[in-house]
């Protein structure tokens, strides 16, 4: 049996769906089960409360032998490194009551850097705690998802640009959440496994954004344009557009500014690494639409 924590999230819901298509023995943990799809809901098990309580999370897991953790997104967090300390605090003690074999875990890509890099150093800071939890674990440290362009559909629309507190030509990898979960699906469903390990997941290229700039001109039959601001107005929209916390913004832009600063350079692309799913092929899918 395997238990999918936040299987409304990004990487959640798709690996559930995937799944259930696969006929896998599978019980969702999860507070609201009205949020599932109900040809999903009817094929699962369902355990219903929060992954803040240990006890709750430990009678979800007892007869699962494999997990998948996520911490659930926010950004309204107080202190991020807290938020994502607790969350993991908590599952680690839960794996540990319930015998849990396996851990698959959403970790960041660059945990080798030693670089401060905001959320994605408070993902790092799961991970270790995970891995604490006395179960096989398998980290995948992803980079900056494609979807994270969907937070610029407004301006898009609006001016045909978009704006990061990063250099334009910079070139790093990205990676559609699809994919990340068919990393997962394919781990959680193996039952031979052991031990402790990050497994790097990248897209199929190191992209610049002045390069998916020119990509989404090419598929929209607009002028786009990228433009780098400072940390500062990044910070400064956040807190207006997007009403987040200031910790959360602070955090994010930290992120930014480390991936700039080479944050994936210690996990170079290797054939098992990297995944299918193109820029171009998710824009046509999941942006053009929204933007034109």
């Amino acid at each position: 049996m395997i238990l999918i924590t936040t299987p409304t999230g990004n990487t959640g819901s798709i690996i559930l769906q995937q799944l259930v298509e696969q006929s896998q023995q599978v019980r969702i943990f999860v507070r609201d089960p009205k949020k599932i799809l109900a040809n999903i809901l009817e094929k699962v098990e369902v355990a219903t409360g929060s992954l803040l309580n240990e006890s709750e999370f430990t009678e979800a897991l007892q007869g699962c032998d494999t997990l998948y953790f996520c911490v659930p997104q926010s950004n309204t967090q107080r202190d991020v490194n807290a938020y994502y300390e607790e969350f993991a605090t908590v599952a680690s003690k839960a794996i540990k009551n319930a015998g849990t074999k396996r851990v698959v875990y959403l970790s960041g890509g660059g945990k080798e850097s030693n670089l401060q890099a905001g959320l994605i150093t408070a993902l790092h800071i799961g991970e270790d705690i995970i891995s604490q939890s006395g179960a096989s674990v398998r980290a995948l440290r992803c980079p900056v998802f494609f979807e994270t362009l969907l937070y610029q559909t407004v301006s898009l629309k609006k001016s045909g640009t978009f704006f990061l507190p990063i250099d334009g030509d910079y070139k790093a990898p990205q990676i559609a959440v699809k994919d990340i979960a068919s990393k997962a699906v394919e781990l959680l469903i193996d039952k031979t496994w052991t031990g402790i390990e990050g497994l790097t997941v990248q897209g199929p290229a190191d992209l610049s954004y002045n390069e998916i700039a020119l990509q989404m001109s090419e598929l929209t039959g607009k002028s786009i344009r990228f433009q780098q601001v400072s940390k500062g107005d990044y910070i400064k929209t956040l807190l207006e557009d997007h009403h987040t916390s200031e910790a959360f913004a602070n955090s994010l832009t930290d992120m930014l500014k480390a991936i700039g600063n080479g944050l994936y350079d210690t996990e170079p692309r290797t054939e098992a690494s990297t995944t299918p799913t193109t820029i171009k092929e998710w824009m046509s899918d999941n942006l053009v639409s929204k933007i034109k």
